[in-house]
């Protein structure tokens, strides 16, 4: 998304320099705006692949020489080709919105700034950093008096232990409610060990954590976050 409006950017200035004749474009910054283009084109060219070759076509004929030696761009292509972003900004923006509408509220206060500035790993690590900021925070209503606050994998279980438990998740009369509640408890701790990790700030996970990939795993963290409304619910806690 950066690199589209990056691209919106330059051909709103190329659109402005349109109308100086004598305002050359310096070869750099052809360089640049072609590069753009070409890496947009690249990653779209499976979701969006008509467009994606329209790019490619617009940009043989974005720049010319005129009479006088001076690189001036072409105004149909410039239109064109904002007309293709503003294209491709609308319907990631609507994408999203979609996305985002399945997420949790606190997941989305927490993650959807840095996933959409494309800091993926870090919008990943804070949802299971807040979803152990809440456990914690329950675990601090439900019992006032204690100092020593739990923490990660300690704290999905003990607050939700099968025995001396300190918040019930549902109804566990039932070998379903206790299934329910067990299993509950294991993909909260599990979550704690393995992505909410510190090791998720190194390098290597920053550049294996995909668009994708931290999508799946804010999508699990809202799973287990609706998880929690249902404790906080059935065990008739106020936040």
């Amino acid at each position: 998304m950066n690199r589209i409006y990056n691209l919106k950017n330059y051909l709103n200035y190329l659109s402005s320099c349109i109308f100086i004749k004598s305002n050359s474009i310096h070869p750099l910054d052809v360089t640049k705006i072609n590069e753009i283009i070409s890496l947009i084109a690249k990653e779209i060219e499976i979701t969006y692949p008509n467009i994606s070759k329209k790019l490619i076509q617009a940009k043989e004929k974005l720049f010319f020489y005129n009479n006088f030696g001076i690189v001036n761009p072409n105004p149909f292509v410039v239109g064109q080709i904002l007309a293709y972003v503003d294209l491709l900004l609308d319907s990631e923006n609507n994408k999203q919105s979609n996305e985002w509408s399945c997420i949790h509220s606190l997941i989305v206060q927490s993650s959807q700034k840095l996933y959409v500035d494309g800091s993926y790993a870090e919008a990943a690590v804070n949802a299971f950093i807040e979803i152990n900021a809440r456990v914690k925070r329950l675990y601090k209503i439900v019992r006032p008096d204690e100092k020593n606050i739990p923490d990660g994998v300690e704290a999905m279980n003990k607050v939700f232990s099968e025995k001396n438990t300190i918040i019930e998740i549902c109804d566990r009369t039932t070998e379903t409610g206790n299934n329910i509640h067990n299993g509950t408890r294991f993909m909260l701790a599990g979550a704690m060990s393995a992505l909410r990790n510190p090791k998720a700030h190194s390098n290597d996970e920053r550049n294996t954590v995909t668009k994708e990939e931290a999508m799946r795993r804010l999508m699990f963290a809202s799973l287990l976050m609706y998880k929690i409304d249902d404790a906080v619910k059935y065990s008739g806690i106020t936040e």
